[in-house]
This record gives C-alpha cells, sequence and structure tokens, in this order.
C-alpha cells in the first residue's frame, strides 16, 4: 500500500492556519469553524511540484482572506487513490471541489464520484467533451499562448531568420499543457513561412537535471542548433547549464522557458535565459478559489474576470517575461 500524504489547512476568519499530516491509504480528517460554513476539499497530485508549491499558498491565502475551510489531500500520482479521496469528499459533504488531475484522462471517473458536487479541475487541462458549464470548470491559463509567446521572441531574438535549427525540451509525457505548448511553437514558425527544423525533440519531465540528461544525448548526433525552448523553467535552467559546460554563449544559443519561477527571473536578469512566459500563480490559485466558492453557492462563473461564454474555462492571461519588463512583474 502507498503511502498517502494527507494535509488539512483550516482557515477561519481570524486567518488562523492549522496544518497537520496523516499517512495510509484510508488516512482521513475534518475541518471545522470559518466561513459561513463553506468547505472546498482540493487533492493535488503531488506535494514537491515547485509550481503548485506556490500555487497551493496563493491558495490558502485566497481562501484565508475569504474566510472559508480549505483542505488538501495529495494522492501521490495514483489516480485511483484521488477517486477515493473524491468519493470520500462527496460523502462528507464537501460543497465543492478543487482537482488537480493525478491523470487528465480520468476526468470523467472524477466527475461520477463527486456526484452532485461541482469541481473546478486545475493545472492539467482536461478535455473540453467532459467539462460542464458552471459544474466541471477548468481554471489555468491557455498553454498556447506561452508556446507562441516563446517561439515569437526567440525568433525575433534571432533576428527573424527564414530558417532556423530548434531544440524542444517537453515536460511530462501525458501532460496536458505539454502538446499545447509544443504544437504552439511549431504552429507559429509555420504561420510565419518559417522553415524551423526541430533537430531534437524528448520528454524532459519538468527537471533540470532530465534536462541536462537529455541534452547529453543529443550531442552525440553534432547537429547544429540555433536555440533550446523549454516547456518550463527549470528545464531551461538546466539546458543553459549545459550550454555553459560544452562551451556555448547563452547570449548567442538563445534559451525561453515558461512560468517565470525565481531562478528563471534570475537567469533573465543575468542574461543566460533569454525569455520565460509568467503563469500568474497568484492569480490562478485566486481565481480557482473564487470559482469553487461560486459554484459552491450555485452561481455562475460568469461574474468572474476570465470566464468563458460556455462557462467551462476560466482563463489566466500568461505574460512574456524579458530583461525589459521583469521589474515591472516580478518583485
Amino acid at each position: 500500500m502507498k503511502n498517502i500524504i494527507r494535509k488539512s489547512l483550516i482557515i477561519v476568519i481570524a486567518m488562523t492556519l492549522l496544518a497537520f499530516t496523516l499517512t495510509g491509504c484510508g488516512g482521513s480528517g475534518s475541518a471545522s469553524g470559518g466561513g459561513g460554513g463553506t468547505r472546498i476539499l482540493m487533492t493535488l497530485h503531488d506535494d514537491t511540484d515547485t509550481f503548485l508549491i506556490t500555487l497551493v499558498d496563493a491558495m490558502t491565502q485566497k481562501a484565508s482572506s475569504m474566510g472559508i475551510t480549505l483542505d488538501i489531500v495529495y494522492c501521490a500520482g495514483d489516480p485511483s487513490v484521488q477517486k477515493q479521496q473524491v468519493e470520500k469528499a462527496a460523502a462528507d459533504k464537501y460543497d465543492a471541489i478543487i482537482c488537480r488531475l493525478a491523470d487528465a484522462s480520468t476526468i470523467l471517473q472524477m466527475e461520477i464520484a463527486a456526484g452532485d458536487v461541482p469541481i473546478v479541475f486545475i493545472n492539467n487541462e482536461p478535455s473540453a467533451d467532459y467539462l460542464k458549464a458552471d459544474k466541471y470548470v477548468y481554471v489555468g491559463s491557455y498553454e498556447q499562448d506561452a508556446g507562441r509567446f516563446q517561439a515569437e521572441y526567440i525568433w525575433n531574438g534571432l533576428g527573424k531568420p527564414s530558417s532556423l535549427n530548434v531544440i524542444i525540451l517537453e515536460g511530462q509525457k501525458g501532460h496536458a499543457a505539454v502538446p499545447q505548448r509544443t504544437n504552439a511553437v511549431k504552429y507559429f514558425f509555420m504561420d510565419q513561412g518559417v522553415k524551423a527544423n526541430i533537430v531534437f525533440a524528448d520528454y524532459a519531465d519538468w527537471s533540470d537535471t532530465v534536462a541536462y540528461s537529455r541534452l547529453d544525448q543529443f550531442k552525440i548526433t553534432g547537429q547544429p542548433f540555433d536555440c533550446i525552448i523549454a516547456n518550463n523553467d527549470p528545464m531551461a535552467l538546466g539546458a543553459i547549464e549545459w550550454l555553459k559546460d560544452n562551451g556555448y554563449d547563452t547570449k548567442k544559443v538563445l534559451v525561453a522557458g515558461i512560468d517565470a519561477t525565481a531562478g528563471g527571473c534570475d537567469a533573465i536578469r543575468s542574461g543566460d535565459l533569454y525569455m520565460t512566459v509568467l503563469q500568474d500563480t497568484a492569480k490562478q490559485g485566486e481565481a480557482a478559489i473564487e470559482s469553487a466558492v461560486t459554484l459552491a453557492k450555485g452561481k455562475s462563473v460568469s461574474s468572474l474576470d476570465g470566464a468563458t461564454e460556455d462557462l467551462k474555462y476560466v482563463w489566466v492571461p500568461f505574460v512574456p517575461i524579458t530583461p525589459e519588463n521583469i521589474s515591472q512583474y516580478i518583485h
């Protein structure tokens, strides 16, 4: 039996925060107090993901400011455990569920498990076919925009060449954002009539060390390249380290990332990372909480900023970050 980490964060109007951890597949707990009785269960796939850690911080702060109760559980990447957590949330009469799907293809299982409880999905976008207006909603950023920004800024930085050799470092296989970010890069070049030769593309699991290893594999081919476009900042940072270790000039071989992490922003300031794309974690977290509370009260997300006409999405815009504007967005 896998150990499952369960963390319950109990948030009350007085902004008192209590966190505790339980282990075991059958671990359970309950929260009390605060917020007129509104209770939200959030189930996440991992408690080590740096982006999610930041997202959780933003969400707990927003929940605290709204005086609601937010309980958080982790499924250790196991969809069957996540399904049990959703079933228990429904049985325990939570008002809404926030879910980072361990596997985007299991969305229907989660919806069935939730019964009448509305779900706000985050960070791993499921198929639109299984979203439902004002019932099953996705909150995030439009992933294609991130890839398009990367390709556009890299192309401009290289002087708008008619052709170029590109390395693409992709995130985790099966993550919904990966094909969207990657394909947006390719489509941008196609739309501009640019011959983009993808000399190497492979999954690097969002990791700097895996990215470094993948580039070591690519090195054996001896192929030339002009830029490295990574699906996130840690992989971009791994690429920068590899470039330096192998004698490349990061001012000439341009690297782009996504997420505007602390490390990514430091690399922007040093000039090693050409650009990154800010996925506004704080606003995503706030929007997820606002959406969950809205649905819990039986209201429509139409009143929220970024809501789409079909009421299935609440989008938080991506922002390209460069040395010219980093001080405006990152403090």
